[in-house]
């Protein structure tokens, strides 16, 4: 973006005595909510607000300020930037005689150092100022979320071939969008059906290391009682299980010496 004629489009003024900054141009807000509003000035009330948002610029030495609550006036004869927002941006605003020459300069501690970032020059009225230019955030910060959605829609129209597979075939197309997708890690290229169709289910470890018996090899038994009261003739019960079908039989019986002969029959 060029300047205008007369320099004056994309000059702004620092002034100590603006509670908000001001800006003539829409290219320099990221968010712009349009609505009319006075602003009051020495000479009295103007309606010359026409909206407000969040907005972001550089300075000629590529120093950045993001602005939450810019105003936005067409109407304005110049850009006015307010002390409260440079210092909300982490700078403060002190003046410097260089070269004879006296500056307002944009200062902050970097590695407890201070640093002068910017020096800005003032006119014969003792304004200071300086030129600005709108930076599209908005672009630099969705261009890898944009990268992703391209890569995974590439990713299913390709039958979901495997990591190394989609660089082979970014890095051979030519002429298509696809060859500046950018593929940095393997875990952005998360696929859940192809997670799913690489899922093997292996069998689980068998609790019994040794082969089951067969069916009347192993039977666990035991007799309960004496009953009380007692049953008619019968003051026990046994109980009898197999141990490979889990098969259970109960009998009653008037003796305990008598265990023996019901397990055989």
């Amino acid at each position: 973006m060029t300047l205008s004629e007369d320099g004056t489009k994309y000059q702004c003024l620092f002034d100590s005595g603006t509670t908000h900054t001001i800006f003539t141009n829409k290219d320099y807000f990221l968010e712009l909510k349009m609505f009319q509003a006075n602003v009051n000035t020495i000479s009295g009330t103007a309606k010359l607000i026409e909206g407000s948002g969040k907005a972001c610029i550089m300075l000629p030495n590529g120093t950045k300020l993001m602005l939450n609550d810019a105003l936005y006036s067409s109407k304005s004869r110049r850009n006015l930037m307010s002390f409260k927002d440079v210092r909300q941006n982490g700078y403060h605003l002190e003046t410097m005689t260089i070269d004879k020459r006296e500056y307002l300069c944009l200062t902050a501690k970097r590695y407890g150092k201070k640093h002068v970032f910017e020096k800005l020059p003032s006119y014969s009225s003792g304004l200071y100022h300086t030129y600005i230019r709108p930076i599209e955030v908005n672009m630099i910060s969705n261009k890898r979320l944009d990268d992703k959605k391209s890569l995974t829609l590439w990713h299913d129209r390709l039958g979901h071939p495997g990591t190394e597979m989609m660089h082979r075939i970014i890095e051979n197309s030519i002429g298509h969008a696809i060859n500046n997708v950018k593929v940095t890690q393997s875990n952005e290229l998360a696929c859940s059906a192809c997670a799913l169709g690489k899922l093997i289910t292996r069998p689980s470890k068998n609790k019994i290391t040794i082969e089951p018996p067969s069916f009347l090899e192993r039977i666990q038994g035991d007799i309960c009682g004496p009953i009380n009261p007692a049953c008619g003739p019968f003051l026990y019960f046994m109980v009898l299980i197999d141990t490979s079908t889990r098969w259970s039989y109960v009998t009653l019986l008037s003796s305990r010496n008598l265990a023996f002969a019901k397990l055989l029959a």
